[in-house]
């Protein structure tokens, strides 16, 4: 039997990057660009403004006015990187100066940008490890996946299917499920998980949660530590097939769910690292189900939802809502307002944990539901 562990119940780090639409994959990439390339464009810009400037107090008897606008004096700037100088020979000694030494800087900034700009690009048409480091970088609130066998795969499934933004770390570029895994075009860093630096090119300060799903105990348990090293807040879904030690650690830890197969494990554990309690499972009628404990996060889509809609909708049974500042309800009336910070203990098919788990964080709403409003 494996044994799954929630290493912490704490709430996910609030730290964010800029990146905006994070979640459209054409921002993404611009992101990715952008951050990539980020000192490189600071310092052309610092040079084509101290450039400007210069041009800008510096009379030119070539001109009616003397002093060239900021335009033309931005638009020189830019050609002296160039090493095409637009007033020839420079009156100033500064400009001489400049004129002189922009062209190398032009080299170093522009030409080098280009090439890297080039090469990143050829990366990225054929998923090489350089872009899925840049595409990692720009990740926040997501998922960090340990291990794509079997196990994880599946578990990658569950969480794209439910919209959840996730990072894959496995060592074996030629593993079975890495080219499935890059299909769903998310980065798969091929990199050996127990280092630091595999962790943070993954982003496991911005991560809400971990989970390390690979045949290895010790490499588990040991990257569940570097992880809350990293990053105190993370949560961890940590997989151990010895049970002696999972039963010892859980004790340590206070948090302990178990499950007797990888097919029932998967949507589980993606609903685990998504903030959610889950109750051993049952089997009806050859179905696996499960009995989990959600909270309804701000901007969840079944807020302001009626108990019976919503289990009309998602094929689901509240079996007990406890409101934010009143006591629990078992069961709760039908027609009662589902708000944001309630608990609800729910019963469902294990396959629609991490739909819901997922719906009940955020404004996506999980099939078949349709969110609305009594």
């Amino acid at each position: 039997m494996e044994r799954f562990i929630n290493a912490n119940p704490a709430p996910p780090p609030q730290r964010r990057r800029w990146c905006p639409f994070p979640s459209r994959p054409g921002w993404l990439y611009f992101c990715a660009i952008v951050r990539e390339f980020r000192w490189t464009l600071l310092f052309l810009g610092v040079a084509v403004a101290w450039g400007a400037i210069l041009y800008a107090i510096t009379p030119q008897p070539e001109l009616a006015n003397n002093c060239p606008s900021l335009l033309h004096s931005f638009y020189g700037a830019w050609m002296a990187l160039l090493a095409q100088p637009i007033f020839s020979p420079p009156v100033a000694w500064y400009l001489t100066l400049m004129c002189a030494l922009y062209p190398i800087l032009g080299v170093l900034l522009i030409g080098e940008g280009v090439v890297r700009f080039a090469l990143l690009m050829f990366s990225r048409r054929h998923g090489e490890k350089e872009w899925m480091r840049v595409m990692a970088s720009t990740y926040q609130d997501h998922i960090v996946l340990c291990g794509l066998g079997h196990l994880g795969y599946r578990v990658l499934e569950q969480l794209v299917a439910s919209g959840v933004p996730v990072v894959a770390i496995e060592q074996n570029e030629n593993g079975r499920f890495v080219p499935a895994a890059k299909a769903f075009r998310i980065p798969v860093l091929i990199r050996n998980m127990q280092e630091d630096q595999a962790l943070l090119d993954a982003g496991i300060q911005y991560a809400r949660g971990i989970i390390c799903c690979t045949n290895d105990d010790m490499a588990n348990l040991e990257v569940a530590l570097d992880s809350r090293r990293l990053n105190p807040s993370i949560r961890v879904v940590l997989r151990l097939f010895d049970q002696q030690i999972a039963a010892k650690i859980a004790g340590a830890m206070m948090v302990d769910a178990a499950f007797s197969t990888s097919a029932l494990a998967a949507p589980v554990v993606a609903a685990l690292s998504l903030d959610t309690k889950v109750s051993p499972s049952a089997i009806i009628d050859g179905v696996p189900h499960v009995t989990a404990e959600l909270t309804v996060g701000p901007g969840s889509c079944i807020a302001g939802c009626r108990i019976g809609q919503v289990e009309s909708d998602c094929h689901v049974r509240i079996l007990a809502r406890t409101p934010r500042e009143s006591a629990a309800q078992s069961p709760p009336p039908l027609d009662a307002l589902i708000a944001e910070g309630d608990r609800l203990l729910i019963h469902t098919a294990a396959a629609r944990l991490a739909s819901l788990a997922a719906g009940c964080r955020n404004s996506v709403a999980p099939s078949p539901l349709v969110a609305g409003s009594a």
